[in-house]
């Protein structure tokens, strides 16, 4: 018995040794008026000198802080390819690769998938570090593949280099034995010291502020950019647009530094028009009821902000006698029937574009009522040209709410989709207006590509404008595949990926089991 009792008292204070709690560090930048980003961040423990650490953290990382006597160890089984840095970067950048394995085959393409080159390299396991040099484009993909696993990272070059691209293998002292990494890894323990190199992108390159800390739960970092004057002007800000039936006439602030100003009704700052320095823009003979969108930036002789992105809508027109007819032609607690892609002339509907509702029509919520009755327990989502009524309505059942046996549904009116993530996902898809008879004639496969997050804007039931990122990757989905039917798309249009941007496939779903789309 006493041997039990002292063996249960060694596995406690083992796992008390050793436990360890996240610490969350909050980076941000001091300089006055700026739109400054930290590129990335390069961590390293001076005091164990343990490996350094790569993030590109937006604002914030989380670190596993060890407490005990003995430090848990990092795993090292998988491939890990940390990003980039600096990124974006003007000359060359570097990328640290973790391989368990000595093989390593490296294939750099552009944002097209061109393929610009590709490397086979044998080394030891463990951390490789890599120099790449660019050719003349701005966005690459690099990937690295050990046999048994691929992971990508993207690159955006902001320099003017003109010569061949190359990535060369650097024999430096961060390349160990995969012993070694098992035993030392990335480990902080409270106490130590730690230190911080950012960069971010400036007028004349790449610029750097380096601290040294010790930091603890809930720390905030913060690099002095103060001194920095040449940089880019900030992004300008949104003033209420002027909007009729037919025309929409832009304003945006002004913006200290900015020489002049340029838009875009896509986020191309390449092709966009210049404005001068006139801070409005009018665009006529537009189509009622719609949402336009426009990009916005300001620029200097640094180089361009990031770009202000407005959404507005011509004023709409009342539902009509049609409309109404059908809305009416059952109680609130009837269905509504479904729109087939393969029947004419339903195929027109589902093809057509969707016009914005107003709020106070007197028919709405009998509307919104029989959509949600004829949705329940078919799909997760529909949308108004479903059931015949060209409107910009959705309903949306909401998998990142609610319970787990309960998730609740919600009805968004004027949705628009404002921004997509750079990786995208091949995902199970299927659709109430596409039945069985229709997929087997035409052969529609059940997969579309989809980003993982998107940022969605629309007005709620009492007529609030909100803007809200979805991330939950299902939600993500459905939101997508509905607003796709507002703008006369089906899912199985978007069984080619082509849009530029997005950088990194997900193949498969993580979500088998749960209801089609739609």
């Amino acid at each position: 018995m006493k041997k039990i009792i002292l063996l249960l008292f060694f596995m406690f204070f083992m796992f008390c040794a050793n436990s360890q709690t996240q610490i969350v560090i909050n980076f941000e930048i001091n300089q006055t008026e700026s739109q400054l980003l930290l590129d990335s961040i390069l961590i390293e423990n001076l005091t164990n000198s343990t490996d350094t650490v790569i993030r590109w953290p937006k604002n914030s990382l989380k670190i596993k802080m060890l407490s005990g006597i003995e430090r848990n160890l990092a795993s090292a089984n998988n491939l890990q390819v940390m990003q980039n840095y600096p990124n974006p970067f003007d000359e060359k950048t570097y990328i640290d690769v973790y391989n368990p394995t000595k093989e390593l085959i490296v294939n750099v393409t552009d944002i097209s998938g061109k393929q610009i080159l590709t490397e086979k390299m044998f080394t030891n396991p463990g951390i490789i570090s890599f120099v790449f040099t660019p050719g003349v484009d701005t966005y690459y993909l690099a990937s690295f593949n050990n046999g048994k696993s691929e992971q990508t990272i993207k690159m955006l070059h902001n320099g003017r280099n003109e010569g061949v691209c190359k990535i060369e293998h650097l024999l430096s002292k961060k390349t160990m034995s995969l012993k070694n990494m098992e035993q030392t890894g990335f480990t902080y323990t409270e106490g130590e010291t730690l230190n911080f190199t950012s960069y971010t992108s400036a007028c004349f390159g790449v610029e750097t502020v380096t601290l040294s800390g010790n930091p603890v739960a809930n720390d905030t970092i913060v690099f002095d950019y103060t001194g920095l004057t040449d940089i880019q002007p900030d992004k300008p800000e949104s003033i209420a647009a002027v909007v009729t039936a037919s025309e929409i006439i832009w304003n945006w602030s002004a913006v200290n530094g900015a020489v002049g100003y340029k838009y875009n009704t896509v986020n191309d700052y390449e092709t966009a028009i210049e404005n001068g320095n006139i801070t409005e823009v009018e665009f006529a003979e537009l189509t009622t009821g719609l949402n336009y969108h426009l990009f916005v930036w300001a620029y200097n002789e640094c180089g361009q902000s990031f770009p202000l992105h407005i959404v507005e809508a011509t004023t709409t027109t009342a539902l009509d006698i049609d409309e109404n007819a059908l809305i009416t032609s059952g109680t609130s607690a009837q269905v509504f029937e479904l729109m087939y892609i393969c029947v004419q002339p339903d195929s027109m509907v589902l093809r057509n574009q969707s016009l914005n509702v107003n709020l106070d029509e007197d028919n709405l919520q009998i509307l919104v009522d029989r959509m949600k009755k004829t949705v329940l327990g078919e799909g997760v989502g529909i949308a108004a040209p479903q059931i015949g009524i060209n409107r910009n309505v959705i309903w949306v059942q909401r998998y990142d709410k609610g319970t787990l046996y309960s998730k609740p549904w919600e009805v968004y009116f004027n949705p628009v989709i404002t921004a997509y993530s750079d990786t995208i996902a091949y995902r199970n898809d299927g659709c109430l207006s596409v039945p069985g008879d229709c997929v087997s004639q035409y052969g529609i496969v059940g997969k579309s590509y989809r980003s993982i997050w998107v940022d969605v804007q629309y007005s709620d039931i009492n007529g609030n404008i909100v803007k809200e990122r979805i991330t939950d990757q299902y939600t993500a989905h459905i939101f997508q595949h509905e607003i796709d039917h507002l703008n006369g798309i089906m899912y199985f249009d978007r069984q080619v990926e082509e849009v530029p941007g997005k950088f990194v496939i997900i193949e498969g779903d993580s979500y088998e089991g749960l209801p089609a789309i739609d």
